[in-house]
């Protein structure tokens, strides 16, 4: 009988650690379209000029996005965990194994905030405009 309850238990917190699919599907929709960057900084500390950030632009289409910066094509599929706080994004480039990108992020109205650390390292608990982290600010285009 003990066995059972902890097996249960076990169970139960499993269950307890995954954000629900509706509440993944909700958030999922305030990221679709094309965002234009706003701020940056790299994980140089470094930010791109004004006219590297007109030249930049994310598109998000489910669970997969494309950043046009210049001539460069960067695409990535993420994931999110609105059920944390702050709210948690991975992003996984190529077959996404070694080369995620661990986040956090905020989303208000037409503004899209993240906060990522460099592939390997622990997700920052806040957002960070410091050397090793890298930040983004996105509006929503019209």
């Amino acid at each position: 009988m003990h066995r059972l309850i902890c097996v249960l238990l076990l169970a139960g917190a499993c269950l307890a650690a995954q954000p629900s699919e509706e509440a993944v599907k909700k958030e999922l929709k305030l990221f679709q379209g094309k965002w234009e960057a706003v701020a940056a900084q790299g994980f140089d500390g470094k930010a791109p000029t004004a006219v590297e950030l007109q030249l930049t632009m994310l598109i998000i289409e489910g669970e997969k996005f494309t950043m046009k910066t210049g001539s460069l094509d960067i695409k990535a599929t993420f994931t999110v965990d609105p059920t944390k706080k702050p709210k948690h994004i991975d992003v996984f480039f190529g077959d996404g194994k070694d080369n995620v990108m661990r986040g956090i992020y905020e989303i208000k109205g037409d503004m899209r905030k993240s906060c990522f650390a460099e592939p390997g390292k622990d997700r920052p608990d806040k957002f960070r405009k410091e050397k090793g982290f890298m930040t983004m600010e996105w509006r929503q285009a019209k």
